[in-house]
């Protein structure tokens, strides 16, 4: 109404053509019978011969295309006739008739698409306003698409071809397809076999709060954040008392404890604070077992009282895994307190522990209720730990957007030392970086949330990466997660150059980048074996190699075949452009961009 004249919806689905083509053939027949019927009575009429014929009535039940209601069509025959013409014209007009009553019969299915494939031709301003009504109601209560679940009577049914449904029906996107098991065999012909197709959809939110105000008992979100304004559940939860778990990182906890404590206090929410040890030579199923051990004592709803994690990627991961495990699902709020949690774990849906030696092998697709991030807690990080969350917003950078991009070739150096602060009341860098990174991210994750698909861009960095971060856990050469994303980043981009997908001023100017963000672009711990393993389970876990590849500064596209005298070759470049003998000579451009920072 807002934008004038609107066209009627249109209904359709993968498989239109068929119920079209079903649809032409069934008016075809319908077109031949009405002249077969014409044809009969000009015959009958101008020979002299319509004459009743005495008989019996019948009654043709044709369904109407409007609904559920059944419409009698009652043809009565009027007395035989024994002379020959006459006999014929009146069969051929029961024919026709007949005919057209069949036609009318099969109108179900057809009624069952035109439900399905509505085409108006005429803006929905040119109906009167009795036919707008007819029309949306009609297609409020229509049965949707392919389903066959309604409910009514406060039960779920589901619907064969011929039954009967009240139109306050509640339809179900979801449906059940009952058919012949194809194990059934002479001792059980009726062996059935049921195919359920259900829609699982997940809503969560990731809010930013104005720097600082997270822990401020003047803002509500650690309490009531993951519920929309002026929605009905944020209304009821805020007429009754409050009670929370927080599970916090114990380094978080030495640091923000008693502001976390006296915040739920002074907004009079029963709370229990769990602090564990949440670093990754912990991230265990022994750990997820303790905070769900935690979450029953304290009998949490598993509805109105999300539990909520504090910390780093590591706290972020084992609670959610711990909440996608108790009581199979219960809702929990994620407040990231590093950099790269802040971009990483913090938006995602996956959570999860490392298990047989790899990295996150057990885990769920459970997202949070909400993510409340507050970038004031970088201040208490050190610049290492910073840099290593830049690098998961390098990554989206390159792979999305030439705009981030640019800001991390300009600002890098100056986010890490300086920790996402701004430098004046002007500087809209920092806070820019960190939006365009979530949102580059979620633009990658809602619509594969559950990795369907194995051809991710958001992969670009753990290829071969989280072989390399296992493999240097408690070596001298011990790399943090974003540091070992930068190293798999940097020897794909030299295989992108390697393959023709970018230039060579595109290969330096992303390793650039990378070592202006302070992270690392090699790594000794690995060698060419351990690259051959890492890319064998690249290939075994993706189904295929399914790389993410730069094709231009801020683009890309997933590749596969790269045969191995190409990874071969370009891992020795890589040792080259990056190895310890190219260390020497991007020393001093930090140290020069240091004085000049």
């Amino acid at each position: 109404r807002q934008r004038g004249p609107q066209l009627a919806p249109s209904f359709s689905s993968d498989w239109r053509k068929g119920p079209q083509r079903a649809m032409q053939v069934q008016l075809s027949t319908l077109m031949l019978c009405v002249v077969a019927l014409v044809l009969a009575t000009f015959l009958s009429t101008s020979l002299g011969f319509l004459q009743p014929l005495r008989g019996e009535s019948h009654d043709a039940t044709v369904r109407s295309l409007r609904g559920h209601r059944v419409e009698t069509l009652r043809v009565d025959l009027g007395q035989a006739t024994t002379e020959p013409s006459i006999s014929l014209a009146a069969v051929a007009g029961l024919l026709a008739v007949s005919a057209a009553a069949l036609c009318a019969c099969n109108a179900r299915p057809l009624s069952k698409q035109l439900c399905r494939v509505v085409r108006l031709q005429q803006p929905m301003d040119k109906f009167s306003q009795n036919e707008t009504s007819e029309l949306l109601g009609m297609l409020k209560t229509r049965r949707p698409e392919c389903r066959n679940l309604a409910q009514y009577d406060d039960t779920w049914h589901i619907v064969k071809e011929n039954d009967s449904v009240p139109p306050s029906a509640k339809w179900s996107d979801c449906s059940v397809e009952p058919s012949m098991s194809e194990y059934a065999n002479h001792a059980d012909l009726g062996a059935r076999a049921w195919m359920s197709h259900s829609v699982i959809s997940f809503d969560y939110r990731v809010v930013e709060v104005p720097r600082g105000n997270l822990l401020d008992p003047s803002c509500d979100a650690m309490i009531l954040g993951h519920l929309p304004r002026g929605s009905e559940e944020r209304w009821l939860a805020e007429q009754r008392p409050q009670r929370r778990l927080i599970v916090i990182d114990e380094t978080v906890y030495k640091l923000y404890g008693d502001r976390v404590r006296a915040y739920f206090e002074s907004r009079k929410v029963q709370h229990e604070i769990l602090v564990l040890p949440m670093v990754e030579e912990n991230k265990s199923m022994e750990l997820t077992l303790e905070v769900a051990k935690k979450m029953k004592e304290f009998n949490i709803d598993r509805r109105t009282e999300p539990v909520i994690a504090i910390g780093g990627g590591v706290c972020l991961d084992v609670v959610g895994l711990a909440s996608a495990l108790f009581r199979r699902r219960t809702p929990y709020i994620r407040v990231p307190t590093t950099a790269l949690s802040y971009v990483d774990a913090s938006v995602g849906a996956k959570n999860g522990c490392n298990f047989g030696g790899s990295k996150n092998r057990l885990g769920t697709y459970v997202p949070p209720c909400a993510a409340l991030l507050d970038c004031a807690f970088f201040a208490t990080q050190e610049s290492r730990d910073v840099a290593n969350g830049i690098a998961e917003m390098a990554k989206m950078a390159i792979m999305k957007s030439e705009e981030l991009f640019c800001l991390l070739e300009e600002h890098g150096p100056r986010l890490a030392t300086d920790k996402f602060m701004p430098s004046s009341d002007v500087d809209g860098a920092p806070a820019r970086v960190l939006r365009l990174s979530i949102e580059k991210m979620l633009e990658e994750l809602a619509p594969n949330l559950w990795e369907h698909s194995l051809e991710r861009l958001v992969d670009f960095g753990h290829c071969v990466g989280q072989d390399l971060e296992m493999a240097a856990l408690g070596t001298e050469h011990e790399l943090m997660h974003g540091e070992s994303v930068a190293c798999d980043m940097a020897y794909m981009t030299v295989l992108a150059q390697q393959l023709s997908l970018i230039t060579v001023e595109e290969r330096d100017r992303t390793l650039k980048m990378l070592r202006r963000c302070q992270v690392p672009v090699w790594s000794p711990v690995m060698t060419y074996e351990l690259f051959v393993e890492a890319v064998a389970n690249r290939v075994k876990n993706s189904m295929g190699q399914n790389f993410p590849l730069a094709v231009g500064i801020g683009k890309a596209r997933i590749v596969n075949d790269i045969s191995d005298a190409d990874l071969k070759q370009a891992f020795m470049r890589w040792q080259e452009l990056c190895g310890p003998n190219a260390k020497a000579k991007h020393s001093e451009e930090r140290v020069h961009a240091a004085l000049l920072h």
